[in-house]
């Protein structure tokens, strides 16, 4: 199994893609020209920093 997803602009340029094969311990982060490999920890940090990012209340 192979977990992945993009976010991309409006105009369907690739801004982030994350890519991670089942059984392998690293996950594949690129933005833009610039790839990085990360450990399970470090896409969890990741993952929480977003998480938290994502239930902030929208500025009035």
């Amino acid at each position: 199994m192979t977990a992945w997803t993009t976010v991309s602009t409006g105009a369907g340029e690739e801004i982030v893609s994350v890519q991670v094969e089942d059984g392998d311990p690293f996950a594949v982060m690129a933005m833009g020209r610039h790839t990085a490999v990360l450990t399970r920890d470090e896409c969890r940090r990741i993952a929480d920093a977003l998480r938290a990012a994502s239930r902030r209340d929208a500025p009035r």
